[in-house]
């Protein structure tokens, strides 16, 4: 009679717990009036002086930076001032030492927003 009690004791628990896993939840719907949203880590700014990134001279570096709304959002990286690359992923190879203007562009077809840095680069001792 115990063995019963347990066995249908445990089946009971074993219903509540897998019940709770079958709640299905709406995904947010984006649309191009939503702002567009950077996610990723970047160096804070300090008032008007951004934060900085540092490099290597011949080393490539990579800055991966995520958008939403991410299939109506485009990034744009730019080098100071210059179009380097799309996307998500900014991999460069700095040719020389010195400091650089790096900036994430990320537009809707109605708004964007952007995050800068200064890339540091400097020989490897």
């Amino acid at each position: 009679m115990k063995k019963n009690i347990y066995s249908i004791a445990i089946i009971f628990c074993c219903i509540i717990m897998f019940s709770g896993c079958e709640t299905e939840y709406d995904k947010p719907t984006f649309t191009e009036d939503d702002y567009p949203r950077i996610l990723g880590m970047w160096p804070e700014r300090n008032g008007d002086v951004l934060g900085s990134l540092n490099a290597f001279v011949g080393e490539e570096f990579s800055q991966k930076m995520m958008f939403t709304p991410s299939g109506l959002c485009e990034g744009i990286w730019y080098i100071d001032g210059v179009e380097y690359c799309r996307g998500i992923l900014f991999v460069y190879t700095p040719p020389q030492a010195g400091s650089f203007h790096m900036k994430l562009e990320v537009k809707t077809a109605k708004y964007a927003t952007t995050r800068e840095a200064i890339l540091q680069v400097r020989e490897r001792n």
